[in-house]
């Protein structure tokens, strides 16, 4: 049983000192890990911390303090002081980004993951232990921060150990319900009878009588803090059960009130001094020590706390345990706490400390104040310009509460609605806004307002958020009258939340075209004038009319000069419209470069979105090893990030599981489409149902897929889902329906010359071969494999071979069809493409063809996506460092993958990849 100190002697932990051993031991082999250690107060998470800590060499300690949670990239700033003399070896844009997070220059808001990219090189540059205690008390940034390292951690003999508590944390499960998730955890509980009995006995001073010792383990759990404390202040009569023990014995929430009874019969200048090192925790010395002399107190006054070890050091004082400070603080008197945070105020006199003097100023005042809230709103300003949007979002709060001018108030209400929006928590956006008298706000403020609630809303999961979200962005446009920038930016929204929810919006499309039409003026450079115009001609013009508007603005869109942040916040917008468009290659390139771009930029959130959208296109495509990098690279993205598995299954790609066919696929869609219904997502659906129906055609079960696409279709009148058309043609003809399958050609007919791109015009040939006369069908077929051939389009160029040969059999034509099914059945099983392999494989049986399966089987040596990620950019020249920005990983990571790479393919160096890497 390991011993060791006089103050964390670690009684009956054997099994959680061994597993941080074990992870100290694979950090010295090179491996890397990270782990949550989770228990309540007084269980011995620091006492275990601080033993991983001395069997390391080298450690970085940072611990979570109460009063500088609200200070952005405060925690990772401690944390990072001895490592930011190396930052000049940082990528340009990550040392920008950390400078700006930590205070250390001037510069545009610091992105979050940019930031944590820059923590993860410099930590990981390396092997070190780093112990982030009381995780629960960290600025967000911060633990956001740190939590995204930790999940990146994979070979560079780092290991990374959190301290958190159960039963007190300000981590909002609510608004970052993915902020630690990923990331094991080792519950830490109380001690067992016998190693509790053991803690006691070493720490009682006198006879201890077995009994009572048996029932102090029982009643204080085993908490070591508890037991420790008991031990040392039971009188002896009490220790050999001649006195009763005080009920309840203090544990978990009940040691706080434990603390605060000792407190209180301290003399009254010793609680003024440790009110004021709890209030002032994390300041400077020299402040502390001013505050202290407008109070009448001194270092000295410590005594009787030291005495009692409560506190050590003066100062800097440091708590016995952070439940001591919070029993000091919240014990004492509110008169009590506003003195002494106005002496500390009063001694914050340095422009660097400006957001902490603000930040007492707040705490010594009970009335609405402006001054004081000025100064909180020019903190909320400071922590937004470094990134700090939670920070922003508390400053607001407070400068909100502190404002006498009801008008202003409320401006400032909707403001920090908007910070906290922004930084995720989108209920607690929802809640400020809901303590807004709305009556009191200018246009500006309800056009804001009505932005904020839309976008919190969806984002937070309201069953008819999405729903609404449009109607709220019109009637934001409108509310911002004459100031056209933020009404066209409100609209851009209605269109972004319209093509989202789709048929299940609660606001008419043409209304937010009428209103986009108004506003999108004539200038040929003006994006977003272009996207207004270009949608509005679409809703209320139509297919002939809305192509020509639509493609300028793609063009525009598409413009390889566009900056990185424009790209990004109108690339949803710019796919929707290449749909609409059906043009495959400028879809393509945008995806391409929105992916480097976000990339470039940190933008993680908008990467996801970009995987998602590439692995949709692939997969609609029939591009499906394209789909599965894509698919699988968003997997990482989103764990990096902590979307968790769970959070995940909504988001599974049903237009790529359809191609594939699982047998447990079509017994999940009526769960998809009933959570995309109440979630009014419209879009996916409307997918989840095409999907579907493509797997019908695929399996022949063609009534049922006429009958699931022709909810998608409006016939008369092609719109959004014109290129579901093709497959209706093929189902309905196929089943029966031939009256149908000509209307739906008809409407293909329309719009596949309206957008004049090949893959339209390949699909109408397609469509027009299963309608055409014997004499004429088998010159649309050639021509639909002309057309596709040499485009993206591999699916539909297999499905265009597979028609074909099932119409030549059905000829009697056997020698042609087998070359033609043979072709679809080659391609369908490179990608795997099972079900209409399956459809392949039955005609070729048929014919009397003997049929191999030619899906490839698994290889051991088959690079992982992580490893053909970082070999596909190796490849091309790209220096370790590089490819570590690219992924998102660390340095040491990506020369352990490159290691396998070249150990899998047989090659010593970068110049072998070329020959020995296939796309």
């Amino acid at each position: 049983m390991r011993i060791f100190g006089t103050s964390d002697r670690l009684f009956g932990r054997d099994a959680e000192c061994d597993t941080l051993d074990g992870l100290l031991a694979g950090a010295r082999s090179g491996q890397s890990a990270a782990l949550v250690l989770r228990g309540e107060a007084g269980v011995g998470k620091t006492a275990l911390l601080r033993y991983a800590q001395s069997q390391s060499p080298e450690s970085l300690t940072v611990r979570g303090v109460e009063s500088e949670s609200g200070f952005p990239y405060a925690g990772l700033h401690r944390l990072l002081v001895p490592l930011l003399p190396r930052r000049d070896r940082l990528p340009a844009g990550q040392r920008a980004a950390l400078e700006v997070a930590c205070g250390l220059t001037e510069g545009p808001p610091a992105d979050l993951y940019l930031v944590s990219l820059a923590a993860l090189t410099l930590l990981a540059a390396k092997p070190r232990l780093c112990v982030v205690d009381d995780v629960h008390w960290l600025d967000p940034e911060s633990a956001r921060a740190l939590a995204f390292v930790a999940r990146r951690l994979h070979a560079e003999g780092v290991v990374m150990l959190f301290g958190l508590r159960t039963t007190h944390s300000q981590l909002s499960v609510e608004d970052d319900p993915g902020l630690l998730a990923g990331i094991p955890e080792l519950p830490i509980a109380g001690l067992d009878r016998d190693a509790a009995m053991a803690l006691l006995s070493d720490v009682v001073a006198t006879d201890l009588d077995l009994g009572l010792a048996e029932h102090i383990a029982d009643t204080s759990g085993g908490n070591p803090l508890a037991l420790t404390d008991l031990g040392q202040e039971l009188t002896e009569d009490q220790l050999r059960g001649a006195s009763p023990l005080p009920e309840p014995v203090p544990i978990g929430s009940r040691l706080e009130t434990h603390y605060s009874a000792r407190v209180r019969g301290y003399p009254q200048t010793t609680r003024t001094w440790l009110v004021l090192a709890a209030a002032g925790a994390g300041g400077r010395t020299e402040q502390l020590l001013a505050a202290a002399q407008r109070l009448g107190t001194e270092p000295e006054d410590a005594a009787p706390a030291e005495a009692d070890r409560l506190v050590a050091g003066s100062p800097p004082v440091d708590f016995r345990h952070p439940l001591v400070r919070s029993a000091v603080y919240g014990d004492a008197e509110p008169s009590h706490r506003r003195a002494v945070h106005a002496a500390l105020a009063a001694a914050t006199t340095e422009a660097a400390d400006a957001d902490r003097r603000a930040w007492h100023l707040a705490a010594a005042t009970v009335v609405p104040d402006e001054a004081v809230a000025a100064e909180l709103a020019g903190g909320a300003d400071r922590a937004g310009a470094r990134g700090g949007h939670a920070a922003r979002a508390t400053f607001l709060t407070r400068a909100a509460e502190l404002t006498p001018d009801p008008a202003t108030r409320a401006g400032r209400q909707v403001q920090a609605a908007g910070a906290a929006m922004i930084a995720g928590a989108h209920s607690r956006a929802l809640m400020l806004l809901d303590t807004v008298d709305e009556s009191l706000l200018t246009g500006t403020g309800r056009g804001e307002a009505l932005l904020t609630r839309a976008s919190a809303s969806v984002n937070s999961g309201v069953p008819h958020g999405l729903r609404d979200a449009s109607a709220m962005s019109l009637a934001a446009a409108e509310a911002f009258g004459d100031d056209q920038d933020r009404a066209r930016l409100a609209l851009i929204k209605a269109i972004e939340h319209d093509t989202t929810a789709e048929h299940l919006n609660g606001t008419s499309a043409r209304d937010i075209a009428a209103a986009a039409r108004r506003l999108a003026g004539s200038d040929p450079a003006d994006v977003d004038g272009l996207l207004l115009a270009g949608y509005a001609a679409f809703i209320t013009d139509g297919y002939t009319s809305g192509i020509p508007a639509l493609r300028r603005a793609v063009a525009a869109i598409a413009d390889p000069d566009l900056p990185d942040e424009k790209l990004l916040a109108r690339f949803i917008l710019g796919i929707n419209f290449c749909n609409m468009t059906w043009d495959e290659v400028t879809k393509q390139s945008l995806i391409e470069r929105a992916e480097a771009a976000a990339r470039r930029t940190g933008a993680l959130h908008a990467l996801d979105i970009v995987h998602f959208i590439g692995a949709m296109t692939g997969a609609v495509l029939g591009r499906l090893t394209e789909a599965d990098r894509h698919d699988a690279a968003g997997q990482r993205v989103r764990r990096a990030i902590g979307i968790t598995t769970e959070q995940e299954q909504i988001w599974r790609h049903p237009e790529l599981v359809a191609w594939r066919g699982p047998a447990d696929f079509r017994p999940t869609v009526p769960h998809a489409l009933q959570i995309f219904e109440m979630l009014h997502m419209g879009g996916m659906h409307a997918v989840t149902r095409l999907s579907l129906a493509v797997l019908d055609n695929a399996v022949g079960d063609y009534a049922a897929a006429k009958e699931g696409l022709l909810t998608l279709v409006d016939l008369g009148r092609p719109r959004r889902y014109a290129w579901a058309l093709p497959d209706l043609v093929e189902a309905a003809l196929r089943s029966g329906d031939r009256q149908t399958a000509k209307q739906a050609c008809a409407d293909l007919d329309l719009a596949a010359h309206a957008s004049d791109t090949p893959r339209a015009l390949a699909l109408l040939d397609r469509s027009r071969a299963l309608l055409a006369s014997p004499e004429q069908a088998e010159r649309h077929y050639q021509a639909a494999i002309d057309r596709f051939t040499g485009t993206l389009s591999h699916g539909d160029l297999a499905r265009a071979h597979l028609l074909y040969g099932e119409w030549l059999r059905r000829r009697r034509r056997r020698r042609d069809a087998r070359t033609e099914l043979g072709t679809a059945l080659e391609m369908f099983s490179e990608v795997r493409a099972d079900a209409f392999a399956g459809r392949a494989e039955r005609e070729l049986a048929a014919l009397g063809e003997s049929v191999r399966s030619l899906v490839p089987e698994t290889d051991d040596a088959a690079l992982t996506p992580q490893e053909a990620s970082v070999a596909r950019l190796a490849r091309a020249g790209a220096t370790n460092a590089e490819i570590a920005a690219n992924l998102f990983l660390s340095v040491s990571t990506v020369d352990y993958h490159l290691r396998k790479v070249f150990r899998k393919l047989g090659v010593a160096s970068r110049r072998q990849l070329r020959d020995a890497l296939d796309d």
